[in-house]
């Protein structure tokens, strides 16, 4: 069974250390489908993918649903081995929600500083659609309006990005366009990757779906207080 608790007690601790142990993944993939993302740009993306990643902010090893939708909302579901979630991230405004729903607690913070909680990468949701379909501003090999300074490989794909101390390293994209399959990330003291399994473009909206008016019956918490919870 997936489980989720804090870095052993003999590290030292920083907050935003997680541990999120989600065994089960897939023995073997099916051959990746050809994507190319709408010629007019990509406002929303929808699709499942594993996580790898071991370092100070975060260790995840698991499966996860996802979809991100501009201006700035986003939804990640980690699911264990059967299909129950194991925890949710809502993303709106700027603000990030961390989510158990087991435990009927959730923990609140900035949208940049909950994603390198999971991923080891400080990204808002509107990065995360860039990153996710290879399609950056224009400008973005100078740093643009995201921060981020993106190199192009010899066919004019994005393959790598840094913004600060955080970077991606795209090391294999799917059949057909310049969208990333497996991408490498790296932050202070982190490194991993995540696998696309599943990516669409474009869904129909459903507003309902980036909807945090449940957690009036949650109770909130600290991150440290989760923290402590998880290490009961």
């Amino acid at each position: 069974m997936a489980s989720i608790r804090p870095v052993e007690r003999g590290r030292a601790r920083i907050a935003g250390s997680l541990a999120l142990l989600l065994s089960g993944l897939g023995a073997c993939a099916p051959r990746p489908p050809r994507l190319v993302p709408p010629p007019g740009g990509v406002e929303a993306v929808e699709g499942f993918g594993s996580a790898s990643i071991a370092g100070a902010e975060a260790s995840v090893k698991g499966k996860f649903g996802f979809v991100f939708r501009r201006p700035g909302l986003g939804r990640i579901e980690a699911v264990d081995p059967i299909g129950r979630t194991v925890f949710l991230i809502y993303f709106r405004d700027g603000r990030a929600w961390f989510v158990l729903p087991g435990r009927k607690i959730y923990a609140e913070d900035g949208a940049d500083v909950m994603m390198e909680r999971f991923l080891g990468v400080a990204l808002r949701p509107d990065e995360a659609i860039r990153l996710l379909t290879g399609n950056w501003a224009a400008g973005a090999e100078s740093g643009g309006e995201t921060g981020w300074r993106v190199e192009r490989d010899a066919q004019g794909r994005a393959g790598r990005g840094q913004s600060g101390e955080f970077s991606f390293t795209v090391q294999a994209f799917f059949p057909g366009d310049a969208v990333p399959r497996e991408i490498g990330l790296a932050g202070p003291g982190t490194s991993g990757r995540i696998k696309i399994l599943k990516l669409g473009f474009d869904p129909p909206p459903r507003p309902e779906v980036f909807d945090v008016a449940f957690l009036s019956a949650f109770a909130p918490k600290t991150w440290e207080e989760i923290l402590e919870l998880l290490d009961r």
